[in-house]
């Protein structure tokens, strides 16, 4: 597949290089997490499918949000999946691991997709199948040095840990080479459970100066 044929990935998680991952025992509060992150300058939103409800939490946060807001689904992992959450208005999908049926329903839906990939086989089977950008993961067993070596055989793959990215080390995985990381835990701690919106925001303004210094602009 050539660049010109690859769904690119969103905007929005390129320009910020962060993509938060809403993952919660309930929906119930993610509309008031959404905007706190978008209000600090987190754009792209990723409603885990392993949260009660999710697929409707994609619909109405894709109603309530700005146009401008990348809302998409993860822990997509099978054809079914892909389509309801594309059908509920998800702007992307992400998986843990590489899954054919969920790139091609993204391919034909026209929305970027971010397989979850491992091993440099792993890593190169979901580029080759059209991924947008391939998720690392699970990035705590390795760390950002993992990405660099990657970069050696495969200096045009995209890469974006996720799993064992926390707000301190943000800097080192953009500065090996990841286009972007993704945050879960670390940057919602227990806001959708009822914890301090004012501290995510805080977070989410930390994470996004970490991904701004690193790629050498003002933090």
């Amino acid at each position: 597949m050539t660049v010109a044929e690859r769904r690119q990935p969103s905007r929005q998680l390129r320009e910020t290089g962060v993509m938060a991952i809403l993952r919660a025992r309930s929906a119930e509060r993610f509309t008031d997490v959404s905007r706190a992150l978008v209000d600090a300058g987190i754009t792209c939103l990723e409603i885990t499918l392993t949260v009660p409800g999710a697929i409707e939490a994609i619909g109405n946060l894709r109603a309530e949000l700005p146009d401008d807001v990348d809302v998409g689904a993860g822990t997509v992992t099978d054809g079914v999946q892909a389509r309801a959450v594309v059908e509920a208005g998800a702007g992307f999908v992400v998986s843990p691991s590489v899954e054919p049926d969920v790139l091609a329903v993204a391919a034909e839906a026209g929305v970027p997709s971010y397989p979850g990939a491992f091993t440099p086989t792993e890593v190169l089977t979901a580029w080759r199948a059209g991924a947008s950008i391939v998720k690392l993961f699970p990035g705590s067993a390795v760390g950002p040095s993992y990405i660099t070596s990657l970069a050696g055989p495969f200096p045009d793959i995209e890469i974006m840990p996720t799993g064992g990215v926390s707000l301190t080390n943000i800097g080192d995985w953009i500065s090996a080479g990841a286009s972007g990381v993704g945050l879960g835990g670390p940057l919602l701690g227990d806001a959708a459970d009822g914890g301090d919106l004012g501290a995510l925001a805080e977070r989410a303004r930390v994470a996004l100066a970490a991904v701004r210094q690193a790629r050498g602009g003002v933090a």
